[in-house]
């Protein structure tokens, strides 16, 4: 089966600030998952769309967070 995802539970990926933060659990909520992190903050990572992959919840579409992890994060 081929997971609907690009962030994985218990991996490492590193935000556009240079921070390296875990993946610790994902939430269920089908169209709405978001990641649970290690710097408490949660990002998208939703079934339906990988546009929104790795953004911090809450903040602005055109991906300019510092806190956004990197297009290509993993470590």
């Amino acid at each position: 089966m081929n997971e609907p995802f690009k962030f994985q539970v218990g991996k490492v990926y590193q935000t556009k600030c240079g921070q390296y933060v875990k993946v610790l659990g994902r939430t269920d909520m089908r169209g709405y998952e978001c990641l649970v992190c290690s710097d408490e903050r949660h990002r998208y990572d939703r079934s339906t769309s990988s546009s929104d992959a790795g953004r911090v919840t809450g903040t602005n579409h055109d991906y300019s967070n510092p806190h956004n992890f990197k297009r290509d994060a993993s470590k």
